[in-house]
C-alpha cells in the first residue's frame, strides 16, 4: 500500500454522514467506487484522496473535522508503530523535545498547523479522544466524568498524587487540573506507550510529572515513597498478577490477597504509598464488596479504620474511599447507593455525602434509600458484605408522622398549581385556515436562520466552561457538565434564543435554551433564528410536532438520524408567530411543573406505603 492516507469503510461512513451499510451498498452499486488499496476482504482500506473525490462528485461528501483528517493521516503514516507510541511522539514534538520517536514530516506539518490554530493541548487531546474511540473494544478508559468526581472527592490542591495504574494519565490530569494548584503527579503504567503518552499529556498542561513504565505490583518503581493522595482505576479480574512471587510482600498489611482478588492487592499497594491521614480513591468492580475470598481483608480494613466509604455509582461501579489510619479507628463508615440515578445527580450526592461525612463536626445524616452512616461493627458479620444496597435502610418513610404530613401538603400545593399553568386556547375552530409551509432548509437559504452542528470532543475534560449535552436537552435542563477552556475555544457556543435538538433518535426534541456561552455537545445541533423574522418559541413548538419527527427521520444507519432541514413550519408574520410562541412557552412551563410534581408524587407514595408498613401512620378511623 502507498504512503497516502487510507480510510476504512467506517471512516468513509463518517465522511458522508451515513451508516456502514450504505458504504457497502455503494461499493456494489457504483462501478466507479474507489478500489481497495490494502487491508483484508472483510476490512478493506481505500485511499482517502480517491474516496473524497468520489464522494464530492456524487454530492455525498460532508465537511470532515480537521481532527478526523489528522487521525486518518496518523493511521496512514505510522506504519508498524503502535498508535500510543505515535501519539507520544507527536506530544514530544508539541513540547519541542528532540527525544521523541521520528514522525512523518507530512503528519508533523498538519499537527503544527492545527497546534498553531487551536493550541498544543487541544490538538493532543483531540488525537487522544480519537485514539480512545478507535480502541474502545479492547481498552478500558476512565471516563472524564468519573475522573472529575474522583478529583473532587480527593480535593487535593497541592502536594503529590500517585496513580499506580495511570494509563494515559486521565485521573492524574483531573486531579492536577481541579484547582490549577502546584500538584506534583507521579504515575506508573505497565504499557510503555501509554506511560509515555501520559507523561506528554500532563507536561503539555504544565504539570510537574513523573511517570515510570513497569508493573506496579511486581516492580514497584516508588518503593518506600509516600504521597499525599492515591487515585487509581486498576485492572480487574487479573489472575497472573504475581500472587506467588509476592506471597510475603511487606505491602500486605491487611492480609495476603487471594489469587482471585487482585483488586485487594491494588488496594493495599495504594495504602502502602499514602501518608498517614492521606486519601486513596479507587474504582472497584461491585463483586469485590462481597466475594467470600476477600472477607478477611475487608474486615481488617474496617477494623483498622482504613476503609471510609463504599459508593455504588452508575455503570455500575463501586468507588472505595480509604484513608491510611493516623488515629484511633472511626466507628462508622459511609455507604452510598446511586446506581439508578442519572450521572450528574449521582456525582452530586456522592460529593455532598462524603464532605458531610468527612467534616470535623460530621454533619452527615442518613438519606433513606441513598446513603447511610453504618457502624463498622454491623458490617463485621460472617460475610463482611460491603455492598451499599444491602446495607441501606429498607424503609423510605421519614422518622416522624409530621414530616410525612408535610410531604403530603407539599404535593397537594404542587398539584393544585398545575391547572392554572395550562394556556387558554380558542376551541371554536374559527381560526383554522390553510397554511403555507416552508422547510428549515428553505429558511436557511433566505437567511431566516442558521444551522450549526457540534464539533465538541466526544470525551471532554476540564471544568471551566459549561457543556450542554444530549441528556440535558432531553431532560430540558441547563448545562450540567463542563469542558476545559482550551477545548471550548473552537467549539460552537450556545446563545439565548437558540433552538437545540438531537441529531439522532426516534423523535425530534427541540428546546429553546438560555445557556449563554455553553458549548454545544456531541450529538446535538442548533438553529439560530433571525429574531427580526422568526420567533424561537414558534420555531421550536412546530418542530416538536409529531409530523416533523416523521419528516426528520432517516434510516441510513442502525441508529436513526434526524435531519432537521427536512422539517416544516408555517409561513407567518412575526406578530402572529408570537401568539403561538406564548402558548408553546406556557406548555413548556406546564410540562416542567408536571414532571417535578410527578417525581415528588412518586417519593410521597413510597414513603406513605413504608409509613403504613412501619406503623408510623395508620388508616383514618371512621
Amino acid at each position: 500500500m502507498s504512503n497516502e492516507a487510507a480510510v476504512t469503510a467506517a471512516d468513509i461512513a463518517r465522511l458522508a454522514g451515513v451508516g456502514r451499510a450504505a458504504v457497502s451498498n455503494w461499493r456494489r452499486r457504483y462501478e466507479d467506487f474507489p478500489a481497495p488499496v490494502g487491508g483484508t476482504p472483510n476490512s478493506p482500506l481505500f485511499t482517502l484522496a480517491e474516496v473524497e473525490r468520489w464522494l464530492r462528485d456524487q454530492g455525498k461528501l460532508q465537511a470532515v473535522s480537521p481532527w478526523e483528517r489528522l487521525w486518518q493521516l496518523l493511521e496512514a503514516h505510522r506504519g508498524d508503530q503502535e498508535p500510543a507510541d505515535e501519539l507520544a511522539a507527536i506530544g514530544a514534538f508539541l513540547l519541542r523535545r528532540s527525544d521523541g520517536d521520528p514522525v512523518a514530516p507530512a503528519l508533523l506539518k498538519e499537527v503544527a498547523t492545527l497546534a498553531n490554530e487551536h493550541g498544543p493541548v487541544v490538538t493532543a487531546e483531540a488525537l487522544w479522544e480519537r485514539f480512545v474511540q478507535a480502541n474502545a473494544r479492547w481498552m478500558a478508559v476512565t471516563s472524564p466524568d468519573m475522573a472529575r468526581l474522583i478529583a473532587d472527592l480527593v480535593g487535593l490542591s497541592n502536594g503529590t498524587v500517585l496513580d499506580p495504574a495511570c494509563g494515559a494519565g486521565t485521573l492524574l490530569a483531573a486531579v492536577a487540573g481541579r484547582t490549577g494548584g502546584p500538584v506534583h503527579c507521579v504515575g506508573q503504567e505497565i504499557d510503555p506507550g501509554l506511560a509515555a503518552l501520559a507523561e506528554v499529556r500532563l507536561a503539555l498542561r504544565g504539570v510537574h510529572v513523573e511517570i515510570k513504565a513497569a508493573d506496579s505490583l511486581l516492580h514497584d518503581a516508588y518503593h518506600g515513597r509516600l504521597v499525599d493522595a492515591v487515585v487509581c482505576d486498576p485492572p480487574v479480574g487479573e489472575r497472573q498478577w504475581g500472587h506467588e512471587e509476592l506471597l510475603h510482600d511487606e505491602r500486605w498489611e491487611y492480609g495476603i490477597p487471594p489469587r482471585m482478588e487482585s483488586e485487594l492487592a491494588w488496594v493495599q499497594h495504594a495504602l502502602a504509598h499514602v501518608k498517614p491521614g492521606g486519601l486513596v480513591a479507587m474504582l472497584m468492580p461491585p463483586s469485590v464488596a462481597a466475594r467470600r475470598s476477600g472477607r478477611r481483608i475487608r474486615a481488617e480494613l474496617l477494623r483498622r479504620g482504613a476503609l471510609r466509604a463504599v459508593m455504588a455509582l452508575p455503570g455500575p461501579v463501586h468507588l472505595w474511599i480509604m484513608r491510611r489510619p493516623a488515629q484511633p479507628a472511626d466507628p462508622q463508615m459511609l455507604v452510598l447507593e446511586a446506581t439508578t440515578l442519572e450521572w450528574d445527580e449521582a456525582a452530586a450526592r456522592a460529593i455532598v455525602a462524603w464532605r458531610e461525612f468527612d467534616a470535623p463536626d460530621r454533619t452527615a445524616e442518613d438519606e433513606p434509600g441513598v446513603s447511610r452512616l453504618i457502624p463498622v461493627l454491623d458490617l463485621l458479620g460472617e460475610e463482611v458484605d460491603l455492598t451499599p444496597a444491602r446495607n441501606l435502610p429498607i424503609s423510605s418513610a421519614p422518622d416522624t408522622a409530621e414530616k410525612l404530613l408535610a410531604k403530603h401538603r407539599e404535593l397537594g400545593i404542587r398539584l393544585s398549581g398545575l391547572a392554572p399553568l395550562l394556556p387558554t386556547l380558542d376551541w371554536t375552530g374559527r381560526g383554522q385556515q390553510h397554511r403555507v409551509m416552508i422547510t428549515v432548509a428553505e429558511l436557511m437559504k433566505t437567511g431566516a436562520l442558521a444551522l450549526y452542528n457540534s464539533d465538541a470532543p466526544a470525551t471532554p475534560s476540564g471544568d471551566a466552561v459549561p457543556l450542554l449535552d444530549l441528556s440535558d436537552v432531553v431532560a430540558d435542563r441547563p448545562a450540567s457538565r463542563r469542558i476545559s477552556r482550551d477545548l471550548a475555544a473552537s467549539a460552537v457556543r450556545v446563545q439565548p434564543g437558540d433552538v437545540v435538538m438531537p441529531t439522532a433518535g426516534q423523535k425530534l426534541v427541540a428546546r429553546v435554551v438560555n445557556d449563554t456561552g455553553a458549548v454545544l455537545g456531541r450529538g446535538l445541533c442548533l438553529l439560530r433564528p433571525n429574531p427580526d423574522v422568526l420567533d424561537p418559541w414558534f420555531l421550536a413548538g412546530f418542530l416538536n410536532g409529531s409530523a416533523n419527527s416523521r419528516q426528520a427521520g432517516t434510516h441510513l444507519s442502525a441508529a436513526a438520524r434526524l435531519d432537521v432541514r427536512r422539517c416544516e413550519v408555517p409561513r407567518m408574520p412575526l406578530a402572529d408567530q408570537r401568539g403561538y410562541a406564548a402558548v408553546f412557552s406556557a406548555l413548556g412551563t406546564f410540562a416542567t411543573a408536571v414532571g417535578r410534581a410527578g417525581a415528588l408524587a412518586e417519593q410521597v407514595i413510597q414513603a406513605t406505603v413504608d409509613g403504613l408498613v412501619d406503623g408510623l401512620v395508620t388508616p383514618e378511623r371512621n
